[in-house]
């Protein structure tokens, strides 16, 4: 065990809301860690279950487990707390659902001590009942990205799939601000933090930002991370009533971002995708949800009126349709055209295969 006076390399920051079912197992996975240099910073934001008296009993177990009492609710706001209390060279982000392999931490430092990264990223399993999805960033291991990997690593967090990637990835993954360890002193020093106005695509917009400043990344295809999909997040439950607005917030930074940093038109094209399914995403969470009591008459003229402003109507008509299926060619199609009825209809049966595959 380390001196309790000893500098930790790895702070480990773990936002907790209501997370008092899961959170000793999630702790467990930190404070066993095969490396011990580790501090872990449990930041309770509001929790109204017994997330906070656990947090205390783990904090009483374990000198290098914290917890902080924080009031200002959101994962935004917890995460950044954690990021300006941790004293750790290198910050890593755990859900408190979620839990990590025992080694991680030794696998990255013994990486570390010979690249000194600025980041370093693995990969991570989806756990979803009895299935379990695998997702890499590339297609193998590697100790310091070239200018060409990075930058598709930069296009990944937007399309995951991008047409003109060399190594396409299967999830979300390149987004999340889990499975990656961050030098701490490049985000305090280009004051990378969180967007607290936002609930939704925090992760993303953290990370569009974040990888225009690392020199030095590596990556270990080998599996860490380990997300669990529980029950509560099927359709049924993440209605998300009037998420239009922080997309629309997410997009007007971006476009900014590929503004200011003038960014090639791969990057634009690949933002482009991601702002399409952030209009997918706003009509399966909110208007055509199965939760939207609305009569239909007043969920499609929400419809037209949020897809009539600038950030998604700019999107509709400059997307490159290299980067779309078949299936979402034509969705893109009948929004253009307002068929909103037909609309609905795809999307009932979706939620409900989505909800029944739960």
């Amino acid at each position: 065990m380390i001196a309790e006076d000893e500098k930790p390399l790895i702070s480990i920051v773990v936002p907790v809301y209501n997370a008092a079912k899961t959170l000793k197992k999630c702790v467990g996975s930190l404070v066993s860690q095969t490396f011990e240099n580790i501090e872990v910073l449990l930041i309770n934001n509001g929790s109204t279950d017994e997330s906070l008296a656990i947090c205390r009993e783990l904090a009483s177990r374990d000198f290098r487990v914290k917890f902080f009492d924080h009031y200002e609710k959101g994962v935004s706001a917890a995460r950044n707390h954690g990021i300006k209390e941790s004293i750790g060279e290198y910050v890593m982000f755990v859900d408190a659902d979620d839990w990590i392999d025992s080694n991680v931490c030794e696998v990255f430092a013994k990486q570390n001590a010979k690249n000194d990264y600025d980041l370093f990223c693995f990969s991570a399993k989806y756990h979803k009942r009895k299935k379990i999805t695998k997702t890499y960033l590339f297609e193998q291991n590697i100790d310091l990205m070239t200018d060409d990997q990075k930058e598709e690593l930069q296009i990944k967090v937007f399309a995951p799939r991008a047409p003109d990637c060399v190594f396409k990835v299967n999830t979300r993954f390149s987004a999340s601000a889990c499975g990656k360890f961050y030098k701490r002193e490049m985000l305090i020093n280009n004051n990378l933090f969180f967007a607290k106005e936002t609930v939704v695509s925090e992760d993303c917009l953290f990370n569009v930002f974040v990888l225009d400043y690392p020199q030095k990344i590596g990556f270990s295809k080998d599996v860490y991370y380990h997300y669990e999909q529980h029950l509560d997040n099927s359709a049924q439950n993440s209605y998300r009533k009037n998420s239009a607005q922080y997309f629309a917030y997410v997009i007007n930074q971006i476009k900014e971002w590929l503004l200011n940093t003038k960014k090639s038109r791969r990057f634009v094209d690949a933002a482009n995708c991601l702002f399409i399914h952030y209009i997918f995403g706003t009509l399966k969470e909110d208007i055509f949800h199965l939760n939207n009591t609305l009569p239909f008459r007043q969920r499609k003229k929400k419809a037209i009126y949020v897809f009539s402003q600038s950030p998604f109507r700019e999107s509709l008509n400059e997307y490159n349709p290299a980067y779309f299926s078949l299936t979402e060619k034509i969705l893109i199609t009948l929004i253009k055209k307002k068929q909103y009825a037909v609309i609905r209809v795809l999307l009932y049966f979706y939620n409900m295969m989505l909800s029944f595959n739960m």
